[in-house]
């Protein structure tokens, strides 16, 4: 049994399990991907198996608050969370940190999806992907890019045997990507805008580069955001420890 059920996978997520694990309160983390690394305290791993799974799941786990600090770009989990929360009648609350802002000197260029991003870029592109291992499809499909793509988890790159991958987990140092992005002499990046700072460096590079950047934007209908920080969340949490 479980007070708070925390929806990971994010370093915020993590953030706020190891200040409810020093709180000693009743939680349990759920972890979508069965290689993300531990967190402190008890966890669930994979899906719930759809929206009316997770309604029995709550009720029967016996959970009195929802806390999803899920990655922004978590489009079906986190709208599926808030209303078995709903339907459970326990609490949701959201964690979402803040998207990045662009400055005057950067070269973005905003498009709602992977695949407007993809039919943007010009012909024989050299082309930095750092949009997650499983958002590679509409990329692999244009044969002319010349792609390197960094993530985390090992990607699905089909048929093709041209793609350099670099497999790798942040916080990147701003050194670290200047050298990245002199060594591969990339014309473009295409990212999505999850924010926080530990990812914000290709920003500064690819700035200092006058490189364009497709900034894909957050999913649309996602539930509204309570808190920006896990200190505002634990904060409001304070009564189910």
């Amino acid at each position: 049994m479980a007070r708070i059920l925390l929806l990971g996978g994010t370093e915020e997520a993590r953030r706020v399990a190891e200040m409810l694990d020093e709180k000693g309160a009743s939680f349990i983390v759920s972890l979508a991907s069965a290689s993300a690394s531990p967190y402190p305290g008890p966890e669930r791993r994979g899906g719930f198996g759809g929206e009316d799974a997770m309604v029995r799941y709550l009720e029967n786990e016996g959970v009195e608050v929802v806390a999803d600090a899920t990655h922004p770009f978590a489009a079906e989990i986190s709208p599926m969370a808030k209303r078995a929360a709903k339907r459970a009648k326990v609490r949701y609350l959201r964690l979402e940190r803040r998207p990045w802002r662009r400055s005057a000197a950067d070269r973005w260029i905003d498009v709602r999806s992977l695949e407007e991003a993809a039919a943007a870029l010009d012909n024989g592109s050299d082309v930095f992907l750092t949009v997650g291992a499983h958002s590679l499809q509409p990329f692999l499909m244009r044969r002319d890019l010349r792609l390197v793509v960094r993530t985390i988890e090992k990607p699905d790159l089909g048929t093709r045997r041209d793609v350099t991958v670099i497999r790798d987990r942040g916080p990147f140092s701003i050194e670290d990507e200047r050298a990245l992005f002199a060594r591969y002499q990339f014309d473009a990046m295409v990212t999505k805008n999850s924010g926080g700072d530990a990812t914000a460096a290709k920003l500064v590079a690819a700035r200092e580069r006058r490189m364009l950047v497709y900034m894909v934007q957050r999913p649309r209908g996602q539930p509204w955001v309570n808190c920006r920080t896990p200190e505002q969340l634990v904060r409001r949490l304070r009564w189910y420890i």
